[in-house]
Formats: structure tokens, C-alpha cells, sequence
């Protein structure tokens, strides 16, 4: 009898056990991947990536300005109707200031050096300056402002004959820098003048003692310069540039000697390990013949 119980309970047991509610399972959520963190950027990084959207680098044609300083007989309005051109060009580490007479290609002035941009700032450190050679001991200060193609400099000359005048000159930019135009010549950029043949100089020598010089080359122009430590300038020429392989030419736009104002001269050049090399002759009414051999180190 005990048995019989024992055997219907077991039986119970089982058919419970069968009929009982069984628990839902819950669908695991997927894992959720959270992109990395960007990096922390400072305020140099910033700086930079405005300097690189903001660029001075490049070539600008001066449109309205109250001038600073200016040559003999030239007015301090400047008007996009003047008579003269003037021309700012940046290199990545060097400026160069020149103003000429449209028509004659006379020189008006020339001023450069080196500078530092910072942002909304930057600094021009003065090597030479025809206006005004006493410049040179003291850095400049400008705010630069950019809207579209224009530049505007603004601020007050420290130092010099003119020192407390306001400047503020627009400039509208007429080639972009060096860095972003393809199939630009290797010549492009700044060249610092090591050794030079003057005339009929059969070798080339190093500059004199305290005298330096340097040349720049643009998408299209080419700038050069002679100056002395003391800030004077000896001697300068500007204008446009073609080169191929094998050849250099040049078309003078302004120069200090006048006869030489829109002719063509044309030299060999080569660069190797950073030294370029150009070797020709010219010819004008200063200069029947004279050679040219000038050897430049990349700046």
C-alpha cells in the first residue's frame, strides 16, 4: 500500500513538473562601440590650422592704402587708379615690399625682410628699406585681416623718420602661395645669394664682408636684391620669369637702370643639392655684355 502511494506521488511530480510556465528569455542588447575620443587640440594647433586658411604666403597687388612711406613727388592716397603698382609677395619665410611706375617701370621703393604670423598678427623683421633704411632696428607689428581674395594691414610704425603713423593698406591677392599651385618651377621660392660673378669676373666670389643679397620666385615673378647690413639697398630688379630645363628667362619689368625696362635675357641654370645656378649675359645701355653667374642657396 505504502508503495502505491509513493509511486502516484512521483507520478504527480513529474506531470507538474511538465506543465510548468517556462521563463522568457530576454534578447541580449548588442554591444554599443563609442567612436575614440578625438584628440585634445591646443591653442598652437588652432593657430595653425587658421594660419593655414588665412595665409599670407602668396602674391598681393596693394588697391587702396594710406601710405606710410613714399618716394619723391609720390602722393601717400593710394587709389586703385594710380599711376603705380605696388606689389607685396610672401614667401613662406620672407617678404618683399615694391612700387614702380606703371608706364616707365621706374622704382618707386622697395622694403623687406623676414616675418613671423600668428593668427590675426604678424611681425616684419626689416633687413633693408629704400624709404627709410633706420627701420631696420625695430620690428613691426600689423593686424592682418582676410575677407575673400582681399588682405588688409593695419597698424602703427614704430621706430624711423615716420614713427607713430597709422598704416593701412588693402591688398587684393593675385597668386596663391607657392604650396598649392601644381607645376610650379622648381626655382619657386626664396634663394639667399652665396657667391657672384660682378661683370667681367671670370669666378665667382663671395658677397663683401656685411652685404647680402637673395632672389624670390613666385608662380610668376621673380624678385632679386642686393642690400647692405645698415638697411640701404645696391641693387634690385624685378619682373617676369619662364623656365624650362635647360633655360631661364626673364622680362624686366622695373629695374634701376630704365634701358633694361621690358626686355628679355635669357641664362642656363641648373640646381644641385639645393644650390641653383643661373649663368648668362645682359645687355642695356649701363650694361653692354655684362655677365651674370650667381650661385643661391634655398632659405
Amino acid at each position: 500500500m505504502m508503495e502505491e502511494v509513493l509511486r502516484s506521488l512521483a507520478i504527480c511530480a513529474v506531470l507538474l513538473s511538465c506543465n510548468a510556465p517556462t521563463a522568457k528569455k530576454t534578447a541580449e542588447a548588442p554591444p554599443v562601440t563609442l567612436p575614440p575620443a578625438p584628440p585634445p587640440i591646443d591653442r598652437m594647433e588652432r593657430i595653425d590650422t587658421d594660419i593655414r586658411r588665412n595665409t599670407l604666403e602668396g602674391t598681393w597687388q596693394l588697391r587702396a592704402a594710406k601710405l606710410a612711406h613714399t618716394g619723391e613727388g609720390e602722393s601717400d592716397e593710394f587709389t586703385n587708379d594710380s599711376e603705380v603698382v605696388a606689389l607685396k609677395i610672401f614667401t613662406r619665410n620672407r617678404f618683399a615690399v615694391v612700387r614702380y611706375h606703371k608706364e616707365t617701370g621706374t622704382l618707386l621703393g622697395t622694403g623687406g625682410g623676414t616675418y613671423i604670423q600668428l593668427g590675426d598678427e604678424f611681425t616684419e623683421y626689416i633687413d633693408y628699406h629704400s624709404w627709410d633704411s633706420t627701420l631696420v632696428d625695430f620690428p613691426q607689428t600689423f593686424t592682418c585681416i582676410f575677407e575673400g581674395d582681399l588682405f588688409t594691414q593695419e597698424g602703427v610704425i614704430r621706430g624711423g623718420a615716420t614713427d607713430g603713423s597709422a598704416l593701412e593698406e588693402i591688398y587684393q591677392r593675385i597668386e596663391p602661395p607657392i604650396s598649392q599651385v601644381e607645376g610650379t618651377s622648381l626655382l619657386a621660392g626664396s634663394w639667399k645669394l652665396e657667391k657672384w660673378a660682378n661683370g667681367e669676373r671670370q669666378m665667382a666670389v663671395p658677397l663683401p664682408r656685411n652685404h647680402y643679397g637673395f632672389k624670390i620666385f613666385t608662380p610668376g615673378y621673380f624678385y632679386a636684391l642686393r642690400y647692405r647690413e645698415t638697411g640701404g639697398v645696391d641693387n634690385f630688379s624685378f619682373g617676369t620669369y619662364k623656365a624650362t630645363p635647360d633655360y631661364l628667362t626673364e622680362t624686366i619689368i622695373s629695374l634701376g637702370d630704365l634701358s633694361a625696362v621690358g626686355r628679355t635675357f635669357t641664362y642656363t641654370w641648373s640646381v644641385k643639392e639645393s644650390v641653383f645656378n643661373m649663368v648668362g649675359f645682359i645687355d642695356s645701355d649701363q650694361f653692354m655684355g655684362h655677365k651674370i653667374d650667381e650661385y643661391y642657396a634655398r632659405e
